[in-house]
């Protein structure tokens, strides 16, 4: 039984357990999310989300800075 999953992060294509939640996969990449933003599929995920949102195989995720204008 394969236990992976295939799932992108602005760009890069990762291989990854199944059952991972957003936040756990950005902690093991070790990618710092201070002041990010995030969308799934082209849909924004509200930070407070991340820990509980789990993850699908397929999906493209884009971690972009926010910044705020004027």
């Amino acid at each position: 039984m394969n236990n992976l999953m295939s799932i992108e992060l602005n760009g890069v294509k990762y291989r990854v357990e199944k059952n991972l939640t957003l936040l756990v996969f950005l902690s093991q990449q070790q990618i710092e999310t201070k002041g990010c933003a995030l969308a799934i599929d082209q849909q924004i995920v509200p930070r407070n989300e991340w820990q509980q949102r789990g993850l699908s195989d397929g999906e493209s995720i884009s971690l972009f800075q926010a910044i705020a204008g004027g």
